[in-house]
């Protein structure tokens, strides 16, 4: 009789040991998973501070349109568009010669 209530209290602990095996893995998995939706949560509500950031600043008529001809070279009529291009070479590393 004792040995038949050791086998069934040894089935009992083994079923419950893999029981809390499982809970402690699947507790693991949605703990990563909830750090990685935070992570996304996180990041979208920076980008969506910075976007609200922008659609206030393009709120701005004189705004828009400093951005307008910065981007798309966007001109008036009548007004002439310049483009300076910028040297290759930095300025000191142009060598002057005296013609000696």
């Amino acid at each position: 009789m004792k040995i038949a209530a050791a086998i069934i209290l040894s089935i009992a602990l083994v079923f419950i040991g893999t029981q809390i095996f499982s809970s402690l893995k699947e507790k693991r998995s949605l703990s990563q998973s909830f750090a990685d939706v935070e992570n996304r949560l996180q990041d979208a509500q920076t980008e969506e501070q910075t976007l609200s950031t922008e659609v206030d600043y393009l709120s701005d008529p004189a705004n828009l349109e400093k951005e307008l001809r910065a981007r798309f070279n966007y001109t008036k009529p009548g007004e002439t568009m310049i483009i300076i291009v910028q040297s290759s070479t930095p300025a000191s590393a142009v060598s002057t010669s005296t013609g000696n």
